[in-house]
């Protein structure tokens, strides 16, 4: 006697689908899975039977055999318990047709179905091969429904799904809310930044092509305030990239009740005693860390210099490539990480080194140790460079005139229109900003006139730029030009776009 049930498996963030195969034969009582189960699964046999029992239903005395297809690939969670019972309820019945329904969730003893991680990913690997109705846990069902082209058929107990099965009841189907978005009342605007309108602008350019920022000023002079307010400036995340993110913490295990689908951009900011597992991802079983925790958003380091460095280069290739790879024994581990990367960091130790008014009691050493770490390989993945300065005591005075200063309505409609130029530009190309232009799409997206590409010569040779600096420039000039709505880099978009990229001089 065999049975066939549908599921899915996760890796990473994508996920693949799976059938269970049960066969019961004659021969010495037992339960055995196959196919590369991990612990949890295996778990699934202590788990399964007394649910089963508790049902009502009789377990099977004879041998139990259940194989997970494809066998080849490793898998992992507790969303099997759910087929795998249903595989094992229905040995030897006849049973409705089940081609186009796939079943996840975890089993209680008691046969209650309890929420699974991961249930979007899972759901859209068994939307794209097929399936048209998912049975799942209720608790799941919300987070699912983001997918609007498949039958959600949310169940409570083992039971309920047995019974739907064999034909006996019906599942209702989930009814989709509509989410109504409301506009939210800003309440860290940028206008409350008293001055550092150079500032300002260049976190504008940050934004609209999605640049990296290293900020770098003594404490107090609004580096974190700042940043903070970089969400606000962002646009609106399209469908897509709301099944991005929330497939993400989805399989974090970040999602709540209240919130199970990710509607804002993300702004992440580890403390600077986080472990590389802890930024970049990974751990015996692979879990997403803070950079893909960030995915689509803001990652935001504050205090670069207290950051192991160990952790920061780990960071290299992820930031470059949008990806965080991770290699296991048996497979590579893929978390999605296309991140606005932006970093506060202090001149000194003590902070005080550009500070006319405090005395720096760093060392020449201390100072060239904390520069070494701020202006080594990895910032040369950043693609802004801005010194933050004191606000000057002349702005003082307008502090309570929060009219006088640029705020965050103004600063997102700028961000906005740059974006709309690129996505008609960028159309059908595979590229989505300016910051994932490759050699390629650098090559024909950002060409420059005569006077522009002096500049960009001479500015090489001076200030001694490698080759992966000089196309930074280049991508920032093309979203400056695209702030301006030109088609065309100018000259003028060249030179304010090698003011973000000057080393900060001690």
């Amino acid at each position: 006697m065999l049975t066939k049930v549908k599921t899915a498996m996760l890796s990473g963030v994508e996920g693949y689908p799976v059938t269970v195969e049960t066969d019961l034969h004659r021969g010495m009582p037992g339960f055995h899975i196959v196919g590369l189960a991990d612990t949890t699964i295996k778990e699934a046999c202590q788990r399964i039977k007394p649910a089963i029992m508790n049902c009502g239903y009789i377990f099977p005395n004879e041998k139990v055999t259940v194989n997970l297809v494809p066998a080849s690939k490793p898998k992992e969670g507790s969303h099997f318990d759910l087929p795998i019972a249903i595989g094992i309820m229905m040995l030897g019945e006849e049973v409705p047709e089940m081609e186009n329904t796939a079943f996840l969730g975890e089993v209680s003893l008691d046969g209650k179905l309890n929420e699974i991680r991961g249930a979007l990913p899972l759901a859209i690997a068994l939307r794209n091969s097929g399936i048209k109705n998912i049975v799942l846990p209720e608790g799941n069902a919300r987070e699912v429904s983001i997918l609007e082209d498949i039958n959600i058929l949310p169940a409570a107990h083992l039971k309920e799904v047995a019974d739907y099965v064999r034909g006996n009841i019906r599942l209702d189907l989930y009814k989709r809310k509509e989410t109504q978005r409301q506009i939210k009342r800003i309440r860290s605007d940028f206008a409350q930044v008293v001055g550092q309108e150079s500032v300002k602008r260049a976190i504008v350019i940050g934004a609209a092509g999605n640049h990296g920022m290293l900020m770098m000023g003594g404490p107090g002079c609004g580096k974190t305030m700042m940043a903070k307010r970089i969400p606000g400036i962002l646009p609106e995340l399209s469908y897509e990239e709301k099944m991005e993110i929330t497939g993400v913490y989805s399989v974090a295990g970040l999602l709540s009740s209240e919130n199970p689908v990710i509607q804002d951009r993300p702004f992440r900011s580890p403390h600077h005693t986080i472990t590389q597992t802890g930024l970049i991802g990974g751990g015996s079983r692979p879990r997403p860390g803070e950079l893909s925790l960030a995915h689509r958003g803001v990652l935001f380091l504050d205090e670069l210099g207290e950051f192991d460095s160990r952790v920061i280069d780990a960071m290299r290739q992820p930031v470059e490539d949008g990806i965080v790879r991770i290699n296991r024994n048996l497979e590579e581990v893929i978390f999605p990480s296309r991140v606005m990367v932006v970093i506060a960091a202090n001149p000194c130790k003590c902070g005080n080194l550009w500070d006319e008014k405090k005395v720096c009691t760093c060392s020449r050493k201390q100072i060239e140790s904390h520069r070494r770490k701020l202006m080594g390989p990895f910032a040369d993945r950043i693609d802004m460079h801005i010194k933050v300065n004191p606000v000057a005591k002349e702005e003082l005075n307008e502090i309570r005139d929060s009219q006088k200063w640029e705020g965050t309505l103004s600063m997102r409609r700028k961000v906005q229109g740059a974006r709309l130029f690129q996505q008609e530009r960028y159309k059908g190309t595979g590229y989505g900003c300016n910051s994932e232009l490759d050699e390629k799409g650098i090559k024909r997206f950002c060409q420059l006139g005569d006077e522009g590409q002096a500049m960009m010569v001479a500015a090489y040779e001076r200030l001694g730029l490698s080759m992966r600096g000089y196309n930074k420039i280049l991508k920032l000039a093309r979203t400056i030009a695209d702030l301006d709505s030109c088609d065309n880099i100018g000259s003028e978009h060249v030179a304010e776009a090698l003011l973000y990229r000057i080393d900060l001089d001690y």
